[in-house]
């Protein structure tokens, strides 16, 4: 028999294992379009421009373009369709949102000294979101590899001592004291067993064979996906201009991450003789992120050409994890259904990890016809397979998990192009983004199109602007056993307004 710590609360500190996989990393590494109105309007082709809040995140010189000291926010409506594709069958689901997305600060600081080669400093302050994880999808498909394989892989090894229920046991006991001593593997063969998916070759205590319950040719899988959250970067800027030519500028950025997944399996189809069916499966995560990067920019003003580097440093994120489960099943005794539901009600709470996303370096390039408008350029490359997840003294698994990254993850090259036209106090706006796909397996590119109206009221400024983004994301269904892929499909239509003043 196990010895057991009192149960005072129900929740549990785990130490040998973590709960992230591949498909939380490419959440995680996503971003969208998301800033002030005029920015989003142009696709976010600021690079060379500066002189708009949202661009003071892109490339941090671009404060110092600013004449004068101004504040503004930004409330953005976002309606995102899924397309859920799994063994070549789709299904969709739609849903929205209105909130508050960006806001931001720039102080004007001009030089009175003629001498000095520095005519003009700037401070600022820009929040934005890089990502929202908002999403309501769901997959399904027909499958000859069931979720009793996922179980299998776990429970292969472990001795069969841990996953009875002995004499004045729970369920939430044993469930977090395998957690505390064996890991997360301990914890998914103990589900199984007592919702009765696995048994044992033997039932011996040393017995570490295990076989499946469910009784198959092809199953259908129906897989419920919601998740909430967003990525957000508020960033501290400084710049100046330098001999009337040369912006530069530097940013200390603070991201903060929030991620929620709740997610719902449901397996059906199996023989009608199989002595388990209709297998129910409930996984919610939780991840909670605190980091900072720095960027460094500049524009090179030459006539009507303008010329923008940036160097964004990797994103130093610490991320802690929390994790809850639950797994039901039918079951024939004496001719009559039955229904197994194992929910332990314990919140796992994993150890705090470090994920460092890569560098990013930005080419920018503008050119400014006079007062009639504008048009604009940026290419950005970013290495996403240099992806690294650690922590403080070690861990086989994520170093395992960060040596996978360089398969399924390549180069990102994103280009944006935008355009400005200006007749007396009004603008129009229209641009188009082209970002090849972080995952090898996905072909096709994310896409945007984006238009905008503006009026320049003097002192204050009001814009507008539409985009319809599409992006395309590859997941496995389980980490192990059951890993066939399936795509997610987003079609994102964002409206957002903005209002600006001088200061």
């Amino acid at each position: 028999m196990r010895n057991f710590y009192i149960l005072v609360v129900a929740v549990a500190f785990f130490q040998h294992s973590v709960a992230q996989t591949v498909n939380d990393i490419t959440y995680f590494l996503g971003s969208e379009l998301n800033g002030s109105a005029r920015y989003n309007s142009m696709a976010g082709a600021f690079g060379a421009l500066g002189a708009d809040l949202s661009a003071i995140s892109q490339n941090p010189a671009g404060s110092s373009v600013f004449l004068h000291s101004e504040f503004g926010g930004t409330l953005t409506y976002t309606n995102k369709a899924v397309e859920g594709s799994y063994f070549g069958t789709t299904k969709s689901k739609e849903d929205s949102d209105l909130k508050f997305d960006q806001i931001g600060a720039v102080f004007v600081f001009n030089n009175t000294d003629t001498d000095s080669p520095w005519s003009r400093i700037s401070a600022g302050m820009n929040s934005h979101r890089i990502s929202k994880f908002d999403q309501d999808a769901r997959v399904y498909g027909s499958n000859t590899t069931g979720v009793d394989q996922y179980f299998l892989y776990f429970a292969d090894g472990l001795a069969f001592n841990n996953l009875p229920i002995y004499e004045n046991e729970t369920i939430p006991e044993v469930y977090r004291v395998l957690g505390e001593n064996n890991g997360f593997a301990a914890q998914q063969a103990f589900l199984a067993y007592q919702a009765y998916v696995i048994n044992p070759v033997s039932f011996e205590d040393n017995n570490t064979e295990y076989f499946s319950n469910v009784e198959y040719d092809r199953v259908n899988q129906e897989l419920s996906i919601l998740t909430k959250g967003l990525h957000r970067k508020t960033s501290f800027n400084i710049s100046a201009l330098y001999g009337n030519i040369l912006h530069i500028g530097a940013n200390i950025n603070i991201h903060k991450l929030e991620y929620h997944s709740d997610q719902n399996f449901y397996e059906t189809n199996q023989y009608n003789t199989s002595p388990v069916f209709n297998i129910e499966f409930e996984n919610g995560l939780s991840s909670y992120g605190e980091g900072f990067s720095t960027q460094l920019g500049s524009i090179l003003r030459l006539k009507n050409i303008r010329l923008g580097l940036t160097y964004d440093s990797p994103q130093w994120l610490s991320i802690t994890d929390e994790t809850q489960q639950a797994l039901s099943s039918n079951y024939l005794e004496q001719g009559l259904t039955v229904i197994e539901s194992v929910r332990p009600d314990i919140t796992n709470f994993y150890d705090t990890y470090q994920l460092k996303i890569p560098s990013k370096t930005t080419f920018s390039f503008a050119y400014i016809h006079g007062k009639n408008g504008l048009i604009s350029m940026d290419y950005s490359i970013q290495d996403a397979s240099n992806t690294v997840l650690s922590r403080e003294g070690g861990s086989t698994y994520l170093d395992e998990l960060t040596a996978s990254l360089s398969g399924p993850y390549g180069s990102i090259q994103t280009l944006k192009l935008g355009g400005e036209y200006r007749l007396r106090d009004f603008r129009l706006r229209a641009g188009v983004l082209n970002r090849k796909n972080a995952q090898k397996t996905i072909s096709s590119s994310d896409t945007a199109y984006t238009f905008g109206l503006g009026m320049d009221f003097g002192s204050n400024s009001l814009s507008l602007s539409l985009v319809n983004f599409n992006q395309n994301k590859q997941f496995q269904m389980f980490s192990e056993g059951l890993t066939a892929p399936y795509t997610l499909s987003h079609s994102i239509t964002q409206v957002s307004l903005s209002y600006n003043v001088k200061l």
